[in-house]
């Protein structure tokens, strides 16, 4: 549970903080950060939410709300948007941590290892939540009223299973698009109107540009579809041009995907980087960057790359 701010110019650690200190020392922590305007707000599986001024290196408030939030954090004017395990929104003042308001949307007992996922509109103060029940509302900021809401979750379940899976939402000019176990959807996010389905799960979270959407599927096609169309455009195996033995089991499990310089890449928890032309799809190179793995959210700044091996070291690659 502790915290780490580390500076890039002074290349050394100028403060740790420990929230938690004896207090909850045997129970397992799962945490959630966002940073700004030099304040580092945080969630958990607590029940906690409290802010770090990161120019000060001290606490500035902490809150406990008694249920474990379960959500990525979304900062918004002078609130921080957030969902407990019950799939209710806070809106939290971000000057002392009280509650401004509250929104239960319908909730699901059994939970897959998805988290509430939220997505904000800032043109349009329209903000989007994606619940563990499967549900995927679209709520004005300025009336806090629903301006629609879809449930995603009896097209992705199979079996006589209750749980439902997707990746968390992507957002971008007015397209939203959904990935389901089963399907990745695409919705006008102002109208709420689908635009296209295309009939497969992606494993990691879609990349969506202003006129494509990239998809990994599950049988290793890297796919590119069109978002006027919905039209599938190419569809590439990932592992087809590679001269490497046992690419599979080298690279193993896959864990992130993003567009870099006009570049697709896929990165895995093995520390290995595919990279591939965005155009074509073709492969371009294949790369072990970490001999230690990789244990983060891949993260850019200023033409850098940065990341968390296994060994808890912090990497940085031009």
């Amino acid at each position: 549970g502790k915290i780490f701010v580390y500076s890039l110019n002074l290349k050394q650690k100028t403060f740790e903080f420990d929230f938690y200190k004896k207090n909850f020392k045997n129970i397992k922590k799962k945490i959630y950060l966002i940073v700004d305007k030099d304040i580092l707000y945080v969630s958990d599986n607590l029940g906690y939410i409290y802010a770090i001024n990161l120019k000060k290196n001290s606490l500035t408030w902490a809150k406990n709300f008694g249920i474990p939030f379960r959500s990525n954090l979304k900062v918004k004017d002078d609130q921080l948007f957030l969902a407990n395990q019950d799939n209710v929104i806070f809106s939290i003042k971000i000057k002392n941590g009280e509650k401004k308001w509250e929104f239960a949307t319908s909730n699901n007992f059994l939970k897959s290892d998805f988290k509430n996922n939220f997505a904000i509109e800032i043109v349009n103060n329209n903000m989007f939540f994606l619940n563990t029940s499967g549900e995927l509302y679209s709520i004005s900021l300025l009336n806090q009223k629903i301006n629609w809401i879809y449930n995603f979750k009896a097209a992705s379940l199979g079996g006589d299973t209750d749980l439902f899976l997707s990746q968390p939402i992507v957002l971008k000019k007015n397209n939203i698009v959904i990935s389901t176990e089963k399907t990745v959807f695409q919705y006008n996010s102002l109208s709420g109107i689908k635009n296209w389905t295309f009939p497969s799960g992606s494993i990691l979270k879609p990349v969506l540009t202003t006129n494509y959407t990239y998809v990994l599927s599950k049988n290793n096609l890297l796919v590119c579809i069109e978002n006027k169309t919905g039209k599938v455009l190419w569809s590439k195996n990932i592992f087809q041009n590679t001269n490497i033995k046992n690419i599979k089991k080298k690279i193993g499990k896959l864990n992130s995907f993003k567009i870099i310089n006009n570049n697709l890449n896929l990165f895995s928890s093995s520390g290995y980087l595919l990279n591939f032309n965005y155009i074509d799809g073709n492969l371009n190179f294949i790369k072990r960057i970490s001999k230690k793995g990789i244990s983060s959210e891949i993260v850019f700044l200023e033409d850098n790359m940065f990341f968390i091996d296994n060994n808890n070291k912090l990497l940085k690659f031009n």
